[in-house]
């Protein structure tokens, strides 16, 4: 389907050359090719018939966090460390809200590029939790993003329960890493190990949930939820370039096994822009040994629905 239209639901935008360079190389690539920028974004979609981005706020926290108080000299006291620390804390928190701030800027200025607002239920207290998603969600951004390895919390922590419950409440979806990334956490298993959203989804039946990267190693976990819930989603992003790599075991045939067993309303496409090349994962899902109605689906049908466009 040459003319498949494509929305891409999982993009990372910077307001420099130099941020997106050096955000990637945090992420281990060590030689990016490309840069992030929205100038650079909108020429690669142009060129892919991709009509419609989505643009997910991360800003690292707590690395932010850590590599902060490793660098000033504490108090001795506990109370006063305390205190230092949720200052510190805070501080991380208002960088992520500034980073949502000039998302939103930047969707103003393009209509096809949307807004998921970055958010740490960690180091944001309830109030200010839920009045970032208010905020920004009553200002134009689509939905809301978290990063579980990021932020060294399982998606069922009771820091969370307010997120999802606002989101449900105002009808907009979040979008999580999720899969074997990272060391595992204090459970034995990964803090983006996708099981963990099954309380979210039982205890807010509206919640829309997408999972990155298709929820890498954890495809049991991935089927069973989809099967049982209908608004849990998972993208393609970080997958379609492994396609065929020994090291991977992702073939054709399997990737469509596993979004059949899934269901094609499930799956959406997703790149991790600008880790992956838009151009390349475009050219994949055009070729996908799939039906056409199933590619319309994840290609653009499911975004839609979940992004609210006419």
């Amino acid at each position: 389907m040459a003319d498949l239209e494509i929305i891409d639901i999982h993009t990372h935008t910077f307001a420099s050359a130099d941020r997106g360079i050096g955000w990637q190389k945090s992420a281990g690539k060590q030689d990016p090719t490309r840069t992030g920028t929205i100038e650079e974004l909108a020429g690669i979609m142009a060129a892919a018939n991709i009509t419609h981005a989505v643009q997910l706020m991360y800003t690292p926290t707590r690395f932010m966090y850590e590599a902060r108080i490793k660098s000033q000299e504490l108090p001795s006291d506990p109370t006063e460390r305390a205190a230092v620390e949720r200052e510190v804390q805070g501080m991380m928190a208002q960088r992520m809200i500034g980073n949502n701030e000039w998302a939103l800027g930047v969707s103003a200025a393009h209509p096809n590029l949307f807004t998921f607002a970055g958010l740490d239920p960690v180091y944001m207290d309830e109030a200010t939790l839920v009045g970032e998603i208010e905020d920004k969600v009553a200002r134009g951004a689509r939905g809301v993003k978290i990063v579980p390895l990021a932020l060294a919390a399982y998606v069922d922590d009771p820091r969370m329960m307010p997120m999802y419950e606002t989101i449900a409440r105002l009808g907009v979806p979040i979008v999580s890493q999720a899969g074997d990334g990272g060391a595992p956490g204090p459970r034995g298993d990964h803090y983006g190990r996708p099981k963990y959203f099954e309380t979210a989804l039982q205890r807010f039946p509206d919640l829309q949930i997408n999972i990155a990267h298709l929820g890498h190693g954890y495809d049991d976990d991935v089927i069973d939820l989809c099967r049982r819930f209908p608004g849990f989603h998972a993208d393609m992003s970080g997958r379609l370039h492994e396609l065929d790599d020994p090291n991977e075991h992702l073939t054709n045939e399997s990737l469509v096994d596993f979004i059949r067993n899934c269901g094609a309303e499930h799956i959406l496409f997703g790149t991790n822009y600008p880790l992956n090349d838009p151009q390349l994962y475009a050219d994949v899902m055009r070729r996908l040994p799939l039906t056409d109605t199933e590619k319309e689906l994840i290609a653009h049908g499911n975004a839609k629905r979940l992004l609210k466009l006419a």
